[in-house]
Order: C-alpha cells, then sequence, then structure tokens
C-alpha cells in the first residue's frame, strides 16, 4: 500500500501530472449547495483548505467572491504548480505546509477549513492514527471559535467519528450523507476509502463546529 502521508509519493505522482487538475470525491460545483451555509463573502471571513492537491476548488471559491483562502499541501511541487496557474487570483495563498504540523500558522485564524479527502489520505498512512489525530488536533487549534471544520470523507461514520469525537477537540460535530457522483468511488477508493468502512454509493460530509469558549 501507499503511504499517503508521506511528501515523497505526493512529490512524483504530482510532478507526473504535469500540473493536470484533478478532484478528489467531489466537485466544487457538486458541493457547493452544501458549502455555501457556512460561507461568507465579509472580507474578515478566511478559508483554509488543508491537502489542496491539484484541485480547482480553491479558485472556483475565489471566483464566487470567497477571496481569503488559504490553500496547503505537503508537496511542494502541487504547491508551485497551482500558485502559477491561479497567480491571478492575488489574494488567494498557496503555501507548501503539513496539516499535521501547522507551525506557521497561530491559534484561532480560520473561519472555515474545507477537508476533501485529506483525513482519509492520513488514514491510509503508515503512522495513520497519530497522522490523523496530529491533523485534527491543528485543524482545532487554528479555527476561531465559533468556525467549523468541513470534511468530505469515503467512510462510514462509525470510522470517523471516533477519531472527531476526541475529548480533546472542544467542537460539536455532525454528519450527513451526500451522493457520490458517478466515477468518483472508484478513484476515492485508492486513496481516500481506506481507514476501513467505505461508504457505498455515498460520501459523508462531517461538520465540526468550534465551541465560542476556550
Amino acid at each position: 500500500m501507499q503511504d499517503y502521508g508521506n511528501s515523497s509519493y505526493w512529490d512524483e505522482r504530482y510532478a507526473a501530472s504535469n500540473g493536470e487538475i484533478f478532484d478528489w470525491y467531489q466537485s466544487y460545483q457538486n458541493l457547493k449547495s452544501q458549502l455555501l451555509p457556512y460561507l461568507n463573502v465579509d472580507s474578515e471571513f478566511e478559508i483554509l483548505i488543508p491537502g489542496c492537491g491539484n484541485s480547482s476548488m480553491g479558485a472556483e471559491l475565489y471566483d464566487d467572491g470567497f477571496l481569503n483562502i488559504t490553500n496547503i499541501d505537503v508537496s511542494s511541487v502541487v504547491i508551485n504548480q497551482m500558485g502559477d496557474l491561479y497567480a491571478d487570483r492575488e489574494e488567494m495563498e498557496y503555501t507548501t505546509m503539513d496539516a499535521r504540523n501547522l507551525e506557521f500558522l497561530p491559534d484561532d485564524c480560520f473561519n472555515l477549513i474545507i477537508d476533501k479527502a485529506l483525513l482519509d489520505a492520513q488514514l491510509c498512512s503508515v503512522e495513520n492514527i497519530h497522522n490523523v489525530n496530529s491533523m485534527l488536533t491543528e485543524m482545532h487549534r487554528v479555527l476561531k471559535p465559533g468556525g467549523v471544520f468541513l470534511a468530505i470523507s469515503h467512510g462510514l461514520p462509525p470510522t470517523r467519528l471516533s477519531y472527531m469525537n476526541s475529548k480533546s477537540l472542544n467542537w460539536q460535530v455532525e454528519f450527513k450523507k451526500i451522493a457520490a457522483p458517478k466515477g468518483e468511488l472508484q478513484e476515492g477508493g485508492e486513496g481516500g476509502g481506506g481507514g476501513g468502512g467505505g461508504g457505498g454509493e455515498s460520501h459523508f460530509l462531517y461538520i465540526a463546529k468550534k465551541s465560542m469558549s476556550k
């Protein structure tokens, strides 16, 4: 099995992609109705997309008026590719950073975090339990009080809520089932279905809202 927590794997994969755009699981247009309730065009509203890869979601959000977007990925190769491709979206950032250790980001700085398949990828890594817990701890840390972490996953609730409902994470978690586009489950099964408990013809949207109090 490939180690999806290893930056070298992703660097090699993205170098071979020649800058091609690819969205795991769901496109922005498919998810738009699910995301809109959590979005705000206010100039102070900050969005983080961890494990952005070569997805067009950040650019499409930007084009819809949500300008303060930080895209991060552990692969410097894809960050350079996407930064060049979307250089005209001047207020959107692409930064090489590991979602398990957001050392350059302060506490309480994002209103919304959108994860599409990164949680699942961590569950396919060699040190999967440690990596998932580290990632979720960092997502919680950088969320503003009242902020929301959204995770689009292939995994059934029993296989994801055990991590997301950790007592160390001061947020309330809900989930909903969303239809998987035709053809997505086969590709999703490669990188995202790991960690146990695929959702058949559905994906799941996990919604974690951080408490207003510390």
